[in-house]
């Protein structure tokens, strides 16, 4: 009777293991956890940034020591991105209910991320590892490319596209990609967004001719930037929160200095919420070439119809108003700007 008995208290006890276990095992289908350290034992709070269910969702916790642990829901797989508490990259992870992930973190490195727990994000992460180097020389959208190229039926390649590559620079070679992408591994939630601003970027107002743009100087006065004013003009689109006084300005003075101002037409054209907002971002400029700002941001008419993905902006035509140049990039903008002005010297 005795052996009965512990028998029987033996097997209550596994089965209320099992029972419990099956409890934490539901449980947690029904959420993911992100867990790990951020190097230098930083005490910092991280912000938790994703997509789902047609909702955006904005988590925070605390590392204390270097350790934390963020627990959200994703009924789909979605890119989770992991901030600092003053919105500065920390890194990206792939993951959905039932993911446990562990990550360490470098501040002002996110794509020195470390990951486990899902098969994705640990690719992923290994990719950014490997590459963060060539990606920095070479160029992150040459290396993209490479890695599409040869895996097109990795999800990785998707994700390497909605997050590294710059499809503005060369929006139907990045159509081109995307398409290229088995449809399986590029699921709607993932690329929607992106696609969608392809589907922008390639439009036929992107290659079509620049008309004349109505904007507000300086003196609180209407003129109109039109390309056929001079041989050559560079359309500078900009805000408050562009990077001016350290890339821009210099960038615009040097041009300023060294053409011959008959050949070129400088259009500074901001699209700051409001003049005051305005003023206040192009106080320190000391600009000598025209300062102007049109209502409505990038939907202001003109603007809207040059399919411009984001600021920091610019945009070189001739004077029929083709476009000759379409670049995020200041100081690719400025050498395509000398080489014109050269070629005519």
């Amino acid at each position: 009777m005795a052996k009965i008995r512990i028998y029987r208290m033996i097997s209550r006890a596994l089965l209320s293991l099992a029972c419990a276990f099956t409890l934490w095992s539901c449980g947690d289908t029904d959420s993911f956890t992100i867990e790990g350290t951020v190097d230098g034992n930083a005490n910092i709070n991280l912000r938790f940034i994703y997509y789902t269910n047609g909702t955006l969702v904005k988590g925070l916790t605390a590392a204390r020591n270097g350790k934390f642990e963020y627990k959200g829901v994703a009924p789909a797989p979605c890119i989770v991105e992991i901030l600092d508490n003053d919105y500065r990259p920390m890194g990206r992870v792939y993951v959905a209910n039932g993911d446990r992930l562990e990550c360490t973190l470098t501040p002002n490195a996110p794509d020195r991320i470390i990951v486990s727990g899902n098969d994705v994000s640990e690719r992923w992460a290994r990719f950014l590892n490997d590459n963060a180097d060539r990606m920095a020389s070479e160029g992150a959208n040459a290396v993209v490319e490479e890695y599409v190229g040869k895996n097109p039926a990795d999800i990785v390649s998707a994700l390497l596209m909605v997050t590294a590559y710059d499809a503005s620079s060369d929006a139907l070679r990045a159509d081109s990609l995307m398409s290229s992408i088995d449809p399986d591994v590029r699921p709607s939630i993932l690329v929607d967004s992106f696609n969608s601003l392809l589907l922008r970027l390639v439009s036929s107002e992107t290659s079509a001719s620049v008309s004349p743009i109505r904007c507000l100087n300086m003196r609180d006065s209407l003129v109109d930037v039109d390309p056929a004013d001079k041989p050559l003009s560079l359309i500078v689109i900009s805000d408050g929160s562009s990077d001016r006084t350290d890339s821009i300005v210099p960038a615009l003075k040097r041009l300023w200095r060294k053409s011959s101002r008959p050949s070129l037409q400088l259009a500074d054209i901001a699209v700051d919420k409001d003049t005051m907002s305005w003023h206040r971002s192009v106080r320190l400029d000391s600009a000598s070439w025209p300062q102007l700002w049109v209502a409505g941001s990038l939907a202001s008419p003109g603007i809207d119809r040059l399919g411009v993905p984001a600021v920091p902006y610019f945009i070189v035509t001739d004077s029929a108003g083709s476009q000759l140049l379409r670049t995020p990039s200041v100081s690719r903008a400025e050498a395509f700007v000398d080489s014109c002005i050269n070629s005519k010297n």
